[in-house]
């Protein structure tokens, strides 16, 4: 039986708007329709027949309709190309759901609120799968349809894959995954990629959102891509994020002026990232030891690297070098309080340890002056 080429894509969130990055929080809506486009395009350029798409297509179902009017005259330029959606549950097939709402391009199918499935004879394939009606949704111990094995069988679906059904954004457990005689099932809803595996003769994986949405989602974000037929599944991760979210840890150790800092940050990051350093969202670590008395300028420090990078943002967890025996014999409050911390420390359990030492560099940077309140 000839292989089925496919695309897997899911939770791009269309609309989304990463509120933290403040005035460029617009543009990155646009990058994130911009990102599917170019999704659409990969599907053509490598002849794909099938567009799996796992739900969370539109970050709600309150969507400016200018963004659906673009999804959807993007996928009229794909017209010999199969676009299966399932609703997730931040775009739920219900009234207000635009794929209810607006007239959808005949290349589209997309799957009911109960067990269905949409059958192509021309290229031998059955696509299975369920949307969301709700936000939330329970899970089911099995899918109720039996699939056909004269066909290449694939299931298309939005859930969270566990051990329980514990979950109220569908439950799919690997009982269900192993009798549901599927050849592949592209999963969404996680955002972090999953490698393709297989449970009992079933090939599954998540593909993650193909741009992250925040710092919680780092690093390289995309679609798998490849074929599927029965017995064997071969897909390709393809990275399609226009900006990484990176979360990176800078040592400052011997550095004590925000000039310095900065081109420190920007040095490092230059060798890590040389090709697309600038383009990238950064979340700054600063680490490592400074001198006492020495007063960190986050906003300075920010000032000088701001046109270095498309966005970044500061964290400060750094150490003061400071003798604690000597600071301890102080007649002062710090001394007091210092004094009192290291007999915490020197009786705690290991695991308190950590915690206690710091709080005493956090208590030190206070009596400077130095921590704000809700610092993280």
């Amino acid at each position: 039986m000839k292989a089925v080429k496919i695309l897997h894509c899911a939770d791009v969130h269309i609309g989304a708007a990463e509120s933290s990055l403040g005035a460029l929080s617009h543009s990155r809506q646009a990058e994130t329709l911009i990102t599917f486009e170019n999704i659409i395009n990969l599907a053509k350029d490598n002849n794909v027949d099938i567009l799996l798409i796992a739900g969370d297509l539109f970050n709600s179902n309150q969507i400016d309709k200018s963004f659906c009017d673009s999804v959807f005259e993007k996928f009229l330029t794909i017209p010999d190309i199969k676009i299966i959606y399932a609703a997730g549950n931040h775009d739920p097939l219900n009234a207000d759901s635009p794929f209810k709402k607006y007239e959808l391009p005949k290349n589209l199918f997309v799957l009911d609120t109960v067990d269905s499935f949409v059958e192509f004879s021309d290229i031998n394939t059955r696509v299975y799968g369920k949307s969301f009606k709700e936000v939330y949704m329970k899970g089911q111990a099995s899918f109720s349809l039996k699939t056909d094995n004269d066909f290449i069988n694939l299931m298309c679906i939005h859930g969270d894959l566990r051990s329980d059904m514990g979950s109220d954004y569908n439950s799919i457990t690997s009982d269900f995954i192993t009798q549901s005689g599927m050849d592949y099932i592209a999963l969404g809803h996680v955002h972090k990629r999953s490698d393709v595996t297989k449970m009992g003769d079933t090939y599954v994986a998540y593909c993650g959102c193909p741009e992250g949405q925040g710092f919680d989602e780092l690093g390289q974000k995309g679609v798998y891509l490849g074929t599927v037929s029965k017995n064997e599944c071969v897909l390709t991760f393809v990275p399609t994020a226009k900006r990484l979210h990176l979360c990176e840890n800078v040592d400052i150790t011997g550095l004590n002026n925000s000039s310095d800092i900065a081109e420190r940050i920007i040095e490092v990051i230059k060798q890590k990232y040389p090709d697309n350093y600038a383009d990238n969202l950064y979340k700054f670590i600063l680490t490592g030891m400074i001198d006492d008395g020495v007063v960190l300028s986050l906003p300075e420090i920010s000032a000088r690297i701001g046109q270095s990078f498309y966005f970044a943002k500061l964290r400060d967890k750094t150490e003061i070098k400071l003798n604690f025996e000597t600071l301890s014999q102080e007649n002062t409050l710090k001394g007091v309080f210092v004094k009192n911390m290291l007999k915490k420390i020197e009786s705690a359990t290991d695991d308190q340890k950590e915690l206690l030492v710091s709080a005493l560099y956090i208590g030190i940077k206070a009596f400077s002056g130095e921590v704000s309140y809700n610092e993280d």
